[in-house]
This record gives structure tokens, C-alpha cells and sequence, in this order.
């Protein structure tokens, strides 16, 4: 099935494919590495230390995810939502222990910081200085996201998962 039908086919009637809604929503901040395991999982994912924090997310709400250590600088590299299905646990191949939540994402490719909204969060402080997990995001600010990332075919991206990671997130992800 294609993402597009998968997207489809779970969405709450209220949900526009454009991702574009008005309705504010969750960004995702992990390492480009954690965002790219998620994205092949379909799902939203925290070390499990953190996973209580995915309580907050509902059913249709708007997931952006957001990579301080994207190559070339600070970028959102998906936009989807969330599908009906309860967390689960997983343990990748270095031993680390998620808690995921399945999210359906739009095809997608990465744009930087400032391309994707006016330089406003940039200077409240976006960037390398943002804790990993889940941040709430205006509906405004989450539209201009959603039609800056969503709609790209995911295979002309241009990134390859995972780059080089910096420090400051190695023990996050």
C-alpha cells in the first residue's frame, strides 16, 4: 500500500490530507538517525525514559518532526499523524528501548528551519539548544511546516539516514 493510501485510509474524517488544518499540533524533536527509524516504522518514538510523554498525543493529531542535527543545519524533515493504535515497546540493535506510537507521515523531504517558517522561532531560540521530545506548535506555525515539508516524494530527499550525529544528541536517540 502506498504511504498516500495508508495515509487515507486512516484518517479521521476531519483530517485534510494537506496536513494543513489550522488545528495546532506536536513536533517531534529527535536526532535525524531516530526520526529516520520512525519514518520506516511508521511511528513516533522516545527512549523509553521518556515515553510517558506520547500520552499527550490523540488520535489525528499533527506530528512535525524536527532534527537540530539535520546536515546543513537545523530542519523538519516529516509531517504526518496519528493512527489509531495503542504505544508499544521496541529494543533496537544497540540495545536501546523505545516507546512508539504509530503515525502515518506525508511524503516528505527535509527543509531547513528558516525556510519553513519567518525566522520567528529561530530566534526564540530553534535549533541545537531543544530538548528531545515533543514540543506543542501553534496551528499557524505547524500549517507553514505541514505545506513546506509534506507533499515531496520521500525517495528525492536528499538525505541519507542516518548522517553523522552531533554530541548533544548521541544519548538521546
Amino acid at each position: 500500500m502506498s504511504t498516500e493510501a495508508a495515509f487515507t485510509s486512516e484518517v479521521p474524517p476531519s483530517f485534510s490530507l494537506s496536513c494543513a488544518t489550522g488545528a495546532a499540533g506536536w513536533v517531534w524533536v529527535a536526532s535525524v538517525g531516530a526520526i529516520g527509524r520512525g519514518r520506516e516504522a511508521g511511528d513516533v518514538r522516545l527512549p523509553a525514559r521518556h515515553g510517558g510523554v506520547l500520552h499527550r498525543l490523540g488520535v489525528g493529531d499533527r506530528v512535525a518532526c524536527f532534527a537540530p542535527d539535520a546536515m546543513g543545519g537545523a530542519a523538519f524533515l516529516a509531517v504526518g499523524h496519528v493512527l489509531p493504535g495503542a504505544m508499544y515497546d521496541e529494543r533496537d540493535a544497540a540495545g536501546r528501548d523505545w516507546i512508539c506510537l504509530p503515525v502515518a507521515y506525508l511524503p516528505s523531504r527535509p527543509v531547513r528551519l528558516a525556510a519553513a517558517l519567518d525566522g520567528a522561532l529561530a530566534a526564540m531560540g530553534w535549533g541545537l539548544s531543544l530538548p528531545v521530545g515533543l514540543m506543542r506548535l501553534d496551528g499557524a506555525s505547524l500549517d507553514a511546516v505541514a505545506l513546506a515539508v509534506g507533499g515531496h516524494d520521500p525517495d528525492q530527499t536528499g538525505m541519507a539516514f542516518p548522517p553523522v550525529r552531533i554530541a548533544s544528541l548521541v544519548d538521546a536517540d
